[in-house]
């Protein structure tokens, strides 16, 4: 911020009143810092080219200064290097040097906001990860704000925007009923509890490089490097298996149905305490395209690249599951384990509306997942 500050402080912009007459009218005027293309241009690039172009797309202020982010794409260079991306994304992962960093004790199936959700198992899921952030205003207060998934013993997956401009504290592993210091379930001799969860500090946050907000969200996935490893001994810790084979790769996920778990909202307005799950269909690209339908401005990027949508009326995640986990059980490993192919990005305002909600498509980036352990 330090360096944002210096860059929008009469460096660049003059003063006040000279930039007033040059202010630009457009669709997309937002704040400097919610422009993924602008913010990069000026952590790298601090060229007199640089400069005009931010300056020239100057069209307001909100307590900071707003330009109109679509001057930031190259419409033609993002769509060559989106499909370019997803092109080379599945090559050679099953050889991937570092394939063998993943676990391959994963995605066990536990026999024994959501909304419309039920209560999963006290040990169903136990490589759901839960975010806390340090909150402002409340010094003493660590709320929990989005989920992620263990996917090795030092990383968890989630979403991007649960990462940038956020303050992480930490993740906890292994939790179910967050009210609760112990989480029991069931009755009399049949009954079980838990005590033990694991809370872990963050060293390093890793949103992808090519994640954006505007005009759409794009590659909304980030990793999460922990403190110390994750201890995999205990019964409520765990990881989720990825798909890295071809077959897994290859999968046509429409009419399939996922399952999705995590502590969101249980309706439009009242939060879970205790770890829920719920089963959703997931549509074809066609039909989520009808639902999130092209914008004219967006200059033939599509919408809905490297991610899919699911959900019905009465049955979706919410605010709260933002960077958990779409998970379908998939053939893996001589056995049917549960496989991680979405990650929460977005959805309606209106939860369980019938607009369903958009996962980031796990399979368009294990190479960089892979790349990046």
């Amino acid at each position: 911020m330090r360096l944002l500050s210096t860059l929008l402080c009469g460096v660049l912009f003059g003063t006040l009143t000279s930039l007033t007459a040059a202010l630009k009218t457009c669709d997309q005027c937002v704040k400097i810092t919610e422009c993924a293309p602008a913010m990069n241009d000026l952590r790298t690039n601090r060229s007199p080219a640089t400069v005009k172009k931010v300056h020239d797309a100057l069209c307001g202020f909100d307590g900071i200064q707003k330009v109109c982010c679509s001057d930031f794409f190259s419409s033609r260079s993002l769509i060559e290097e989106v499909e370019t991306y997803v092109q080379s994304s599945g090559d050679g992962i099953e050889n991937h040097r570092n394939i063998g960093l993943l676990p391959t004790e994963c995605g066990d199936i536990d026999c024994g906001r959501i909304v419309g959700g039920v209560t999963a198992g006290l040990y169903e899921f136990p490589w759901l990860a839960l975010i806390s952030y340090r909150d402002a205003e409340n010094k003493g207060s660590l709320p929990f704000k989005c989920g992620g998934t263990v996917i090795t013993s030092r990383y968890v997956l989630t979403a991007a925007h649960c990462i940038v401009y956020q303050h992480i504290a930490g993740v906890r592993i292994g939790d179910y009923d967050i009210s609760q210091k112990e989480d029991c379930v069931g009755e009399e001799e049949i009954r079980e509890c838990e005590t033990k969860y694991q809370d872990i500090n963050v060293t390093h946050t890793i949103a992808h490089p090519r994640y954006v907000t505007r005009p759409y969200v794009l590659n909304d996935i980030g990793l999460l490097r922990l403190a110390r490893t994750v201890d995999f001994t205990v019964r409520n810790s765990g990881s989720i298996c990825l798909p890295v084979t071809k077959e897994l790769q290859d999968k046509d996920l429409a009419d399939e149905r996922g399952i999705v778990a995590g502590w969101g909202l249980v309706n439009s307005t009242t939060k879970s305490n205790i770890r829920l799950k719920v089963e959703l269909p997931i549509f074809s690209k066609t039909t989520c395209n009808i639902y999130y339908k092209r914008s004219s401005r967006s200059k033939g990027i599509k919408r809905m690249t490297n991610t899919f949508c699911a959900g019905e009326v009465g049955h979706d995640s919410c605010k709260g599951d933002s960077g958990g986990p779409m998970m379908i059980e998939s053939w893996y490993d001589n056995t049917y384990k549960f496989v991680q192919y979405g990650i929460m990005s977005y959805g309606p305002q209106q939860c369980s509306s019938e607009k369903p909600g958009v996962y980031t498509d796990v399979r368009k980036f294990v190479k960089w997942i892979l790349d990046t352990n």
